[in-house]
């Protein structure tokens, strides 16, 4: 059935992807995860893993081989968040304040 759905994303199909999508999420959280070791840079690598796989899928040649592929998409997305190191708790309080009081403030 997942190379199925592959295949009809391979093709376009944007709902198609959306179910590859539910169906590998929560493994691939739990893979960036363990790399980062900070829920919000893991959410993060998995959103660019998620759109990067979804641009380069016409190009995946082995539909079998998908979660693999999405495995090797992510591991550069989760060490290029972790380059920045874990975000501070003091960095997530100044955020969350300033876009409760309608400002914006970049991570950092």
């Amino acid at each position: 059935m997942q190379v199925a759905l592959v295949e009809r994303a391979r093709a376009g199909d944007e709902e198609a992807f959306a179910s590859l999508a539910r169906a590998v999420g929560d493994r691939l959280l739990a893979i960036a995860y363990r790399i980062l070791r900070d829920l919000g840079l893991a959410e993060d690598a998995v959103q660019q893993t998620l759109v990067l796989a979804w641009r380069e899928l016409p190009s995946l040649r082995e539909v079998d081989r998908f979660d693999a592929w999405l495995q090797d998409l992510l591991a550069p997305a989760a060490q290029s968040g972790n380059a920045s190191g874990p975000r501070s708790a003091s960095s997530e309080a100044s955020c969350a304040a300033s876009a409760a009081s309608g400002g914006s403030h970049e991570y950092g």
